[in-house]
């Protein structure tokens, strides 16, 4: 195995497209919610709050964005038995609450972005809109 290998990862030209088509679609949807973009080693990149945006959407949102960085997969895939168990290994960040969602280039994870502040199937509209600005991932 190769020592360094090389690595893709988001810019902040791609937080912002993510952020921008989050917010398209959540005056689409007419709600007001927050939108997070983490980086692959779970580092807060992009973050809007919408003006009437619930007080705390943006820190449902961070921990949407971490949880589905980390993990690689959608938020809201843990057994409820389990949640617990994430929530202290992850010192809190974890969250099984549905709207976040893995950037996937070629593979391998490379952040992720998340909606809160909705009802939870908008958040997954919102945040999926976000994703898709970027264009075919995965």
């Amino acid at each position: 195995m190769a020592d360094i290998v090389p690595t893709h990862r988001l810019t902040h030209e791609a937080s912002l497209k993510m952020i921008a088509a989050g917010v398209q679609k959540a005056d689409e949807l007419g709600v007001k919610i927050s939108l997070a973009v983490a980086d692959r080693s779970c580092q807060l990149i992009g973050f809007l709050m919408m003006d009437g945006a619930r007080v705390f959407s943006g820190r449902t949102t961070i921990k949407k964005a971490y949880t589905s960085a980390s993990q690689g997969l959608p938020t809201g895939y843990a057994e409820e038995s389990r949640v617990l168990s994430m929530q202290i290994r992850m010192d809190g960040d974890f969250t099984n609450v549905r709207g976040g969602f893995p950037v996937i280039v070629g593979g391998e994870v490379i952040g992720a972005v998340a909606a809160g502040g909705a009802s939870q199937d908008e958040d997954v509209a919102v945040a999926q809109a976000a994703l898709a600005a970027l264009g075919a991932l995965g």
